[in-house]
């Protein structure tokens, strides 16, 4: 970008928090930056970006070189960490600012250059919940952020006019912004929680806009939100590429997001308008989601077969009695049964077309996400089945390329029929910058038989652990909610709130949660008189948290 549309400026914070709170708190940024990117790859990026936070501080050159020895290790411990957060929750309570306000600041850094880096979002959030700020608040300030100047700071060139109008705008967009977050879960929340949420977002809206509110503040949006500013529903595939018959991006949450999310299911049952999103429709990962319409005639061919063949394996127990036992056996099957093989062709052939074509589609998605068609923005991918495979093969594809960090924020593989080979997955770990989830079934006994002639069958991600020793890394075994291969389409919204990634509770649901909070508040109270208060110890604790938003409890 250039020079143009940059915003220049200080933090607000510097006469607030002190020189030893944003001491810490720059150093906190920088501890979180060498944990969480520790590769060759992003060594550049995170010393850059180190530096500008010193100088987004005021400090001088000396106290860079500083931070740059914490990169390499000098004073980089959990001690150091926790020490930084400990000082920066005492400046804050002893000043009277509300950790809002600092997580506030450090979005408007992130996106003061028209780049909303995924590598910096995760280290944003990270610290977030270190200083007591639930994910659910950034996200508001993020959207409320966008909410404002997307719809009224482009129309102000009056920089008089635009003060005049401030106040009588915050309530306003605070609220548009509670109310799309999440696809509306906020909306859910307890009165107790909201209050404070409205306050973060109207303070979000006086602070950032000193600073975005301009006319350089529309250029940053125009980069963030990528040209045509459309979203990815702009994008058509104007001709063939390949063997891609058929590629495009539906909505499945209708919104303008800081960060977006893109879904993709592995196979369709019935050829309807909603048969790609329909799985998707409870997810509430951002507010910006899509999902991929792809290939459709091969995927529905896939899912006939699917249906057709798990239903033949199920008949052939003559009793009902016999049904379970037989499919127990099929897991464990060493000799798969002769009557089952005699039909393998029936799901052999549309399955083995649409695992090469699923492979042509990610290294198209790669393409898509490296021309920054999604604008300058993190990226989230979740898939299922031949869905996780678009997605491992995208990663491949974009690790092979240049400038391809900083896109993908987190990952969810959900019985991925690709390797679990240690080397391929390693290799794609560095430009993830959050976490990939590889969500598998010991006894998905489909996903075997597809894979009973390869020597490679007790090596598919989507049947075991993928044994990388990596933080950004997480295994987690589904068997206990999965039986086979089809619960993944349809059980999708319980193995999502099972990996901590929140959905749009039904109103029967959400009714049920609020009525087991009031019972627990209750009853907590009754039993101990107050509300007891988190050690010192406990609090300040260094844990890997998970990125994503947690589902509200």
């Amino acid at each position: 970008m250039g020079s143009q549309s940059k915003v220049t400026g200080e933090s607000l914070l510097i006469g607030d928090l002190g020189d030893a709170g944003t001491y810490s708190l720059c150093g906190l940024c920088t501890l979180l930056f060498a944990k969480h990117l520790p590769e060759e790859r992003h060594k550049t990026y995170v010393e850059k970006s180190v530096g500008e936070l010193v100088s987004y501080f005021k400090f001088p050159t000396k106290v860079n070189e500083s931070m740059k020895a914490m990169l390499v290790g000098e004073g980089g411990n959990h001690q150091a960490l926790n020490s930084f957060i400990k000082l920066i929750h005492n400046e804050m309570e002893k000043k009277k600012i509300e950790p809002t306000r600092v997580v506030e600041d450090l979005v408007v850094f992130a996106v003061k250059d028209g780049v909303y880096d995924a590598r910096l979002r995760v280290v944003l959030c990270k610290l977030a919940l270190f200083i007591g700020v639930p994910l659910e608040e950034v996200e508001l300030y993020e959207q409320s952020l966008v909410q404002m100047l997307t719809n009224d700071v482009k129309s102000e060139e009056d920089p008089d006019a635009r003060r005049r109008n401030m106040n009588t705008k915050i309530k306003r967009y605070t609220l548009i912004a509670l109310a799309s977050v999440g696809g509306g879960v906020i909306l859910g929340l307890t009165g107790g929680l909201s209050a404070p949420l409205i306050a973060a977002g109207a303070t979000a809206l006086t602070s950032g806009a000193a600073i975005l509110g301009t006319p350089a503040g529309v250029a940053i949006i125009g980069s963030l939100f990528g040209v045509a500013g459309a979203g990815l529903t702009g994008f058509k595939m104007n001709k063939r590429v390949g063997n891609i018959e058929e590629f495009n991006f539906e909505t499945i949450t209708e919104g303008r997001s800081l960060h977006l999310t893109i879904a993709v299911s592995g196979w369709i049952s019935e050829n309807s308008d909603d048969a790609f999103s329909k799985p998707w429709e409870n997810l509430a990962n951002s507010q910006e989601q899509y999902c991929i319409r792809y290939e459709s005639s091969y995927l529905l061919e896939l899912g006939r077969a699917i249906d057709y063949f798990v239903g033949f394996a199920i008949s052939m127990a003559a009793q009902e009695a016999l049904k379970y036992t037989l499919l127990a056996g099929l897991i464990t099957a060493i000799a798969w049964p002769t009557t089952l093989l005699t039909i393998s062709s029936v799901i052999d052939n549309p399955w083995g077309v649409c695992i090469r074509r699923s492979a042509e589609v990610g290294k198209y998605l790669a393409d898509i996400l490296l021309s920054r068609q999604q604008g300058q923005r993190p990226v989230s991918l979740i898939g299922f089945s031949l869905g996780a495979r678009v997605i491992f093969f995208c990663l491949e594809e974009m690790v092979s390329r240049k400038d391809s960090e900083g896109i993908i924020e987190n990952v969810v593989l959900l019985g991925a029929p690709v390797s679990a080979s240690t080397d391929r997955w390693a290799k794609i770990l560095p430009i993830i910058s959050g976490k990939i989830i590889n969500g598998y079934c010991r006894d998905d006994w489909l996903l075997k038989f597809m894979y009973r002639t390869s020597t490679a069958t007790m090596r598919i991600a989507g049947l075991q652990a993928i044994p990388v020793e990596n933080k950004k890394l997480e295994n987690k075994d589904l068997t206990h909610l999965i039986k086979g291969h089809m619960d993944y389409a349809q059980k999708i919204d319980s193995v999502l709130s099972e990996l901590g990634i929140r959905i749009n509770k039904t109103e029967e649901e959400t009714a049920t949660t609020e009525g087991d909070v009031e019972m627990n508040e209750l009853t907590s109270a009754n039993k101990n008189g107050n509300v007891k208060e988190v050690e010192e110890e406990d609090a300040f604790e260094v844990t890997e948290e998970s990125v994503f938003l947690k589902s509200t409890e």
